[in-house]
């Protein structure tokens, strides 16, 4: 590969990355809605998923036949490992956003791109620069000021919050790092397409395990924002992120997804009427600085 195609790809990976994370941006709202519609998180933490698999599935076997097949091998390191890691993943982020509300649940949750750059160099052979940690702390120390800066919504750091987060944020950290290792191998199809049926899998077995609020939905407008949060943040928004792990560094791209408290903050302003003081764009500010320098560094670095 070229110097310049590689540079391009590169580039590509961080557009796939940020375009994930204006997907995942939107989770809360969609969440939100349907928790007031009286829809359980087991139950949205599990139909969530079926709705991206069979959007996936159906998608795959129009367009791309060979993503459907797979060895044994291949069907249970996707399948088993990237099944317990994302379904670990939707329950924990779903449980964590009932409990305490989506403020704490973004704060705790973006420890992962920290906990991802250090795990990084041992795991991958991906040692980060003191430019790309310089990055990861500016736009990590802009997360927390958007989340604190919300105005008219609590955060609130009990146990329950704590522990539901800080789970999201290891799974989170964990199929980051699991897709940059797989996704080159196997194929950002076949990655995400059996990591989302084998979280299927684990959140249909375990789910109900939990608190037991597992709840049909009812009524066509829960079932329609169903299908839309797994078509647009499970389906497209999947498939984008383990293509971009093809490309980029997990640290980077895990960065790059940094863009999604952005994107939350936004839609929560418009559509939940949850505003940002100063300290809330000041620290949005400094995401948008980090994901844009992210990437500048890394098309810097590739030549």
């Amino acid at each position: 590969m070229t110097s310049r195609a590689a540079r391009d790809g590169r580039l590509l990976g961080y557009i796939e990355s940020v375009s994930a994370a204006s997907l995942w941006g939107s989770s809360g709202v969609f969440a939100v809605h349907l928790f007031r519609l009286g829809v359980p998180p087991e139950t949205v933490a599990v139909l969530r998923p079926l709705m991206g698999a069979a959007f996936l599935f159906a998608g795959f076997a129009l367009l791309d036949r060979s993503a459907l097949r797979i060895d044994t091998r291949g069907l249970l390191i996707l399948g088993l490992g990237g099944g317990a890691a994302v379904g670990a993943f939707q329950l924990a982020y779903l449980i964590s956003t009932d409990a305490v509300g989506v403020p704490t649940t973004v704060a705790l949750l973006y420890v992962a791109p920290a906990i991802v750059t250090a795990a990084a160099g041992p795991v991958l052979g991906e040692w980060p620069s003191r430019r790309r940690v310089a990055i990861l702390a500016l736009t990590l120390a802009g997360v927390w000021l958007s989340v604190l800066g919300a105005r008219d919504v609590q955060t609130t750091f009990g146990a329950s919050g704590l522990w539901w987060g800080a789970l999201a944020a290891v799974a989170y950290a964990t199929y980051t790092l699991f897709g940059r290792y797989f996704s080159p191998r196997y194929g950002a199809a076949k990655t995400v397409l059996y990591s989302t049926l084998g979280a299927c899998v684990v959140l249909t077995l375990f789910a109900p395990l939990g608190t037991g609020r597992m709840a049909a939905p009812s009524g066509l407008e829960a079932w329609l924002l169903l299908l839309a949060f797994g078509g647009l943040t499970i389906a497209l928004a999947q498939f984008l992120f383990f293509d971009a792990l093809r490309r980029i560094e997990a640290s980077g791209a895990s960065i790059a997804t940094a863009a999604e408290p952005v994107v939350a903050a936004i839609l929560a302003s418009i559509l939940l009427s949850q505003g940002l003081s100063p300290v809330g764009w000041l620290g949005i500010a400094l995401v948008v600085t980090g994901v844009v320098g992210v990437g500048l560094s890394a098309r810097a670095e590739a030549g």
